[in-house]
């Protein structure tokens, strides 16, 4: 019974590979910035890059939307859309959340993560209840869930995450199909459950993971994959031919960071 499993797991994942094999990468368009901090894209298809305390919202075309600069940002390491209108921004440095609209500007005052007894802030993560945030204490090694609408708020504690997980530097980290995915420096996969139990741990060669359309996507140095909810993971497709740094998906966009150049893609029927 394992073998035929195998066998029509292996089949269906061959033939969904074959169809790709008739697509091929179209590039749209790239944009390059002097320097990239980090970046994201929002559900408007529009490119937000980060140097510094400085950042730039671009259109498809390359063309500046929206450019802000503000030390008090202080270095911008995470870029979230919440929601079309709501953009959060994390700085490590300053360990603290701030929120922009679609125009870049600030959105009431900044939130000091000292507030949830948090002594340093490494990741930040989107949960897909709301008003909620995921939060990687690096010193105390934990996970919490902070209500970000009540200050000093922490609804759910992970305690020695790295320990209990058996975990390395946490690289990036995500909620998806309510769970969350936890990419290591060795490049470990680790899935726990909303609740901090542990589903499942895969050792790849994945360098960097998101999600988005409800699939979850991972690369390593030469392919993209993806997995539906429920689903398993399948070979998508050859990476585009250059070095990938980083990469999203939004709406059948495929973005590739390559050094400090975006490149946009989309995933056509060969000519």
């Amino acid at each position: 019974m394992k073998i035929l499993i195998f066998i029509i797991t292996v089949l269906i994942t061959g033939s969904l590979f074959g169809q790709n094999k008739m697509k091929e990468w179209n590039e749209m368009g790239s944009i390059s910035a002097a320097s990239i901090s980090c970046w994201n894209v929002d559900a408007f298809n529009q490119l937000l890059i980060a140097d510094q305390s400085t950042l730039t919202k671009y259109a498809v075309s390359g063309t500046v939307l929206y450019k802000i600069s503000n030390k008090s940002l202080g270095e911008i390491q995470q870029i979230i859309p919440i929601t079309p209108l709501k953009i959060l921004l994390f700085s490590e440095a300053q360990q603290q959340i701030c929120y922009v609209d679609n125009t870049l500007t600030l959105v009431n005052d900044c939130i000091d993560l000292s507030e949830y007894e948090i002594e340093y802030a490494s990741h930040i993560a989107r949960s897909e209840r709301g008003d909620k945030l995921w939060v990687f204490d690096q010193i105390n090694s934990r996970i919490l869930l902070i209500d970000i609408n009540q200050k000093g708020k922490i609804v759910q504690e992970i305690r020695n995450a790295k320990g209990l997980m058996n975990m390395e530097q946490l690289v990036e980290m995500i909620e998806f199909d309510s769970k969350l995915f936890l990419l290591d420096s060795s490049k470990k996969i680790t899935v726990i459950d909303l609740y901090g139990s542990l589903i499942d741990q895969r050792n790849t060669e994945t360098s960097n993971i998101c999600s988005s359309d409800n699939i979850f996507w991972n690369i390593n140095s030469t392919h993209l994959f993806n997995e539906e909810r429920y689903g398993t993971s399948t070979n998508f497709s050859f990476l585009p031919p250059f070095e990938v740094d980083d990469f999203r998906v939004i709406n059948n966009q495929f973005y590739f960071q390559e050094k400090n150049n975006i490149h946009i893609f989309e995933f056509v029927e060969k000519k």
